[in-house]
């Protein structure tokens, strides 16, 4: 029990992680560069959102696979 207590704890704090990470991406990042004034703005808050969810898409498959590993001992 106390090996499934690990694992379970350690998937909720890198759920956790990656529900803070898309948060800031969509609340902080993007709309900071739409701020700012330079032309092309909108074309690097847009390579950065899509760079941002294609890691978080990473980042998931990379949880999701150590999960199952973890959980396959």
């Amino acid at each position: 029990m106390d090996r499934e207590f690990r694992i379970a704890a350690i998937l909720v704090g890198l759920i956790a992680a990656w529900v803070i990470a898309l948060v800031l991406l969509v609340r902080y990042a993007v709309p900071m560069v739409l701020e700012a004034r330079f032309t092309g703005a909108m074309f690097v808050a847009a390579l950065i959102g899509i760079v941002g969810v294609l890691g978080l898409v990473w980042a998931a498959s990379r949880i999701f696979c150590w999960a199952r590993a973890a959980f396959r001992r």
